[in-house]
């Protein structure tokens, strides 16, 4: 019905000169609800989108559910010009995304979403219903990327960047196969400014396009599904490291990030045993580190999930504490040994009050609960003496180090022992 009626508004369009619009919207976090609450729930908060939407309706306009949770708006007659017509669907979007953003109440519940709108108008030349719903999606996909509960409008330049991306994605399958991805490492000291341990970074050299920024090419991974591997090898790269440490009779920690999708298959645990058992590395000595985003979903799993690692010896870190839900109602339920707070509080302390206070408070609910807290991004020699003033056992920042080539980094460590 939805394709029939977009054929039949483009043709309209052409022939009456007055242009229409395209609006492609997707739930954010839907599949965070429907996954906890069940898909009863999830069944019951779609229909309610859809009377919501289906009311903002004008005669002559369509809304239709195109598959899960991604609905699509068909609006007419928004006016001869191309900046009228962008004015007035924008206005029916941004209705759309307050009407979405009311919470939903189910079973004496009350649940809260929003919605990521993309927008393309017609006609165009030479484009037919496949294009529009291609674009659109596309908006709303480059809203999502700008932080979510956002409305975006199609651009040429938009169409550029997903054959960019496309490009990119086969560049990295072939820099991970080729070995044109290397390990680097970032020292984290005490407070006595003793090396204790690292962070493993990944850094990317292309032949052509030089050093491509982790904030670049690991979404990427992580949607491509390439971070399976890459992550893999940074897991081995950890233990092999610590393996050469214990050799020497040094017990540094080594710590890597470790993505949702890598965390989420069901052999996970296996992977981290047989590696260990592979390298000989103490797991204790190896921290895990994850997002605040990934222990949310679907908790009781990732708790128990956690809790065999743990046992295992792993240790768990929480990675940029602070900048997502830090809820204390999971903290408390959590095997975890480490907060990383992150660098956006620490980089305006002692200076800022508001940093300062979040920064102390982190460290207060740490101290509480027998945590131990990294803070990220220290520069400078009076964000240091703050955080050891507040009792932060380890810092970690361009102060005292700078990313470098793990083996350097080893070579370094292990002549400090002998």
């Amino acid at each position: 019905m939805l394709m029939d009626r977009m054929e039949q508004a483009v043709a309209a369009a052409q022939t009456s000169k007055q242009m229409g619009a395209v609006l492609f919207v997707d739930l954010d976090n839907f599949k965070q609800i429907n996954d906890a609450r069940g898909h009863t729930v999830g069944d019951a908060m779609l229909k309610q989108v859809a009377q919501r939407l289906f009311s903002l309706l004008r005669p002559g306009d369509t809304v239709a559910r195109l598959s899960g949770d991604e609905f699509v708006m068909l609006i007419g007659h928004l006016g001869t010009d191309i900046e009228g017509a962008g004015r007035a669907a924008l206005l029916v979007a941004e209705t759309v995304r307050a009407a979405l953003e009311v919470p939903y109440s189910i079973q004496t519940h009350l649940y809260s979403s929003t919605s990521s709108i993309g927008i393309t108008l017609f006609p165009k030349q030479a484009e037919g219903t496949e294009d529009l719903l291609r674009e659109a999606d596309t908006a709303m996909y480059r809203a999502k990327d700008m932080g979510r509960n956002r409305i975006r409008f199609y651009e040429a330049a938009m169409q550029a960047d997903v054959q960019e991306r496309l490009a990119l994605e086969q560049d990295l399958k072939k820099a991970a196969a080729e070995g044109q991805l290397a390990v680097y490492v970032q020292p984290q000291v005490n407070a006595l400014g003793a090396v204790v341990g690292g962070e493993l970074l990944m850094r990317w050299n292309h032949p052509e396009r030089g050093n491509v920024p982790p904030s670049r090419f690991i979404p990427l991974a992580e949607a491509s599904g390439l971070i399976l591997r890459m992550g893999d090898w940074m897991i081995g790269q950890a233990c092999d490291a610590l393996a050469k440490l214990q050799a020497q009779g040094q017990a540094l920690s080594i710590s890597v990030n470790v993505s949702e999708r890598q965390f989420r298959q069901e052999d996970f645990v296996e992977r981290i045993r047989n590696v260990l058992a592979a390298t000989g590395a103490k797991p204790e000595l190896l921290i895990l580190e994850v997002t605040e985003s990934l222990l949310i979903e679907n908790l009781d799993d990732t708790i128990a999930r956690m809790t065999e690692l743990v046992q295992l010896g792993v240790r768990f870190s929480i990675d940029d504490f602070g900048t997502g839900y830090s809820s204390l109602a999971y903290l408390k339920r959590l095997p975890l040994y480490e907060l990383k707070i992150d660098k956006s509080f620490v980089q305006d302390t002692p200076g800022d009050p508001n940093d300062t206070a979040i920064v102390q408070s982190i460290l207060a609910v740490a101290g509480h609960l027998k945590l131990r807290v990294v803070a990220e991004g220290v520069e400078t020699q009076a964000q240091a003496d703050f955080l050891i003033q507040s009792h932060c056992e380890c810092l970690q920042g361009y102060l005292f180090g700078r990313p470098q080539p793990l083996g350097a980094w080893l070579d370094k460590q292990i002549g400090l022992g002998t």
